[in-house]
């Protein structure tokens, strides 16, 4: 054992020795030597020199890739700008051909009217609530009739404030509108069940009451004025007690897709 530590330690010292000669003849008058010192330090600066430009390569790509990502951000955050913008301009087009086809239709009509945007719903799960941006102050009352299409019952004021009014949708279970079938002139009542559909109810048994025929506002009550359309028999039914019948309505508006109203004056 202390014969090979004895030969390690001899090898490390004649490594030694070589370097320092050949770091002292390779100066200007060791000329000679000076192929020996290049071909023993070449590989060593080689090397490096490699490693050097690996890792200067290396720092160029990330460099490059944070780059490629800063400006995809900022690609990303114009795209999302001109697409707000976008559905801007889309929003107001939809508003506009809204308020065209509105204004088209109520030239036709005779009522007093008041053009009302919809601005707000009932969170209430049993009520069909809407709020207008119209008010006392733009002559609006309690139990105003709302409209759409110069015609089609949407629902009544029951709450008035000076800016802005609160609608009972016909929807709603709470609202109970005289109504009759006008191909066959039969009264009845509708009522909205569930907040989902519409049905008339109170029908004569004697009633020939076919699918498709015609239900409409009749004046009685004066709350609502005669004619309004509030839309169309789609099943008929005998109620329990056998003394009337009833029928299921198709409304002829989408109510989760209104945006503006008319309220009768």
């Amino acid at each position: 054992m202390k014969n090979n530590s004895k030969k390690i330690n001899y090898g490390i010292i004649v490594i030694s020795l070589i370097f320092v000669v050949i770091l002292i003849f390779n100066f200007e008058e060791n000329k000679p030597l000076e192929s020996i010192s290049q071909t023993l330090v070449r590989p060593f600066a080689s090397f490096f020199s490699r490693v050097g430009y690996w890792f200067e390569e290396k720092t160029s790509i990330f460099s490059d890739i944070s780059e490629v990502k800063r400006e995809n951000e900022f690609l990303t955050e114009d795209n999302l700008k001109l697409k707000f913008k976008l559905s801007q301009l889309q929003e107001v087009e939809v508003e506009n051909e809204v308020l065209r086809k509105e204004l088209n239709l109520m030239e036709k009509s005779d009522y007093r009217t008041e053009a009302s945007l919809i601005i707000g719903r009932s969170l209430s799960n049993d009520r069909e609530i809407v709020y207008l941006d119209k008010g006392s102050k733009n002559g609006l009352e309690k139990e105003d009739p709302v409209i759409v299409a110069g015609g089609v019952l949407v629902g009544k004021i029951t709450k008035i404030y000076p800016n802005s009014s609160e609608v009972e949708l016909i929807l709603d279970k709470n609202n109970k509108i005289n109504a009759e079938i006008q191909e066959i002139e039969t009264k009845g009542i509708v009522q909205g069940e569930f907040g989902t559909s519409v049905s008339i109810n109170m029908i004569s048994q004697t009633a020939k009451v076919e699918k498709g025929q015609t239900v409409i506002t009749s004046g009685l009550g004066n709350v609502f004025p005669r004619g309004l359309l509030i839309g169309y028999v789609k099943d008929i039914s005998t109620t329990m007690d056998q003394l009337f019948q009833k029928a299921s309505l198709e409304l002829p508006i989408q109510f989760n897709n209104l945006r503006m109203v008319w309220v009768i004056k």
